[in-house]
C-alpha cells in the first residue's frame, strides 16, 4: 500500500483559510512539513480532511507555451478524469526522503514518470495552491513551480495522459475544463508570461 506524505490540516493554520495561489509562505510551509509531517495510507488521507497531503504541481514552459495535459480515465485520481491539466506532479512518497531533499527527489521521480524531457531547465517555486471548496482540494496542498525547457516534451504515461504545448496567451479559453488547481495557477502563468518572467 502506498503512504503519502500529509501535515494535519490545523496544523496550517490560516493558510487553508485562503483558496488560490498564496506566496510568500513557501518556506514557512517547508518548515512545517520537515518538522511535523508523517506517512499515511493513501487510501486514509483521500477521505480525512484533518490531513493535507502535500503535492509538487509543475507547469513546464517553453518560450509561450505550457504543457498542458488531460487525464484519462485510467488516472488515478477518478474525481479528475477527463480535465485538463497545466501541472506534472503528485504525492511525495517514503523513498523520496532517501539520499536529499523530499521534495527534489519527488519532482524528478514524479516529472520522469509522466513526461519524457529533452532539456530538464530551470525549476522556480511561485507559491502554495490551496483550494478547501471540493472534496480532492480538501485533502491537498500543492508547492506550485514553473520548470522551463528549450526541448521537447512528451507523455509518458500514455494509458493515463495524453498532452502537448499550448500557448499561454489562449489559456483562459479551457478554463471551465480544466481541474481547479490549474485554474488558480493560469492567471500567475498569464502574468509571469507578459512581464517576461518566466
Amino acid at each position: 500500500m502506498e503512504n503519502v506524505l500529509v501535515v494535519k490540516t490545523a496544523s496550517l493554520g490560516d493558510i487553508v483559510e485562503t483558496n488560490g495561489l498564496i506566496t510568500g509562505r513557501e518556506d514557512e510551509v517547508l518548515d512545517l512539513i520537515r518538522r511535523d509531517g508523517f506517512f499515511l495510507p493513501r487510501p486514509t488521507a483521500e477521505e480525512s480532511p484533518e490531513y493535507r497531503q502535500i503535492i509538487p504541481y509543475v507547469a513546464v514552459v517553453r518560450g509561450d507555451d505550457v504543457f498542458v495535459t488531460r487525464r484519462l480515465n485510467k488516472g488515478g485520481e477518478s474525481r479528475l478524469h477527463g480535465k485538463l491539466s497545466l501541472g506534472v506532479g503528485g504525492h511525495i512518497n517514503e523513498t523520496d526522503r532517501e539520499n536529499g531533499d523530499w521534495l527534489w527527489n519527488c519532482l524528478r521521480r514524479e516529472i520522469e514518470e509522466e513526461v519524457a524531457l529533452d532539456d530538464f531547465g530551470v525549476l522556480t517555486l511561485r507559491g502554495l495552491i490551496n483550494d478547501s471548496g471540493n472534496d480532492v482540494g480538501s485533502v491537498h496542498l500543492g508547492f506550485f513551480f514553473t520548470l522551463t525547457t528549450a526541448g521537447s516534451c512528451a507523455v509518458r504515461e500514455t494509458e493515463k495522459l495524453e498532452g502537448g504545448f499550448a500557448p499561454i496567451a489562449s489559456l483562459g479559453d479551457d478554463l471551465d475544463r480544466m481541474e481547479t488547481w490549474s485554474q488558480i495557477v493560469t492567471p500567475e502563468l498569464a502574468k509571469l508570461w507578459t512581464a517576461g518572467t518566466l
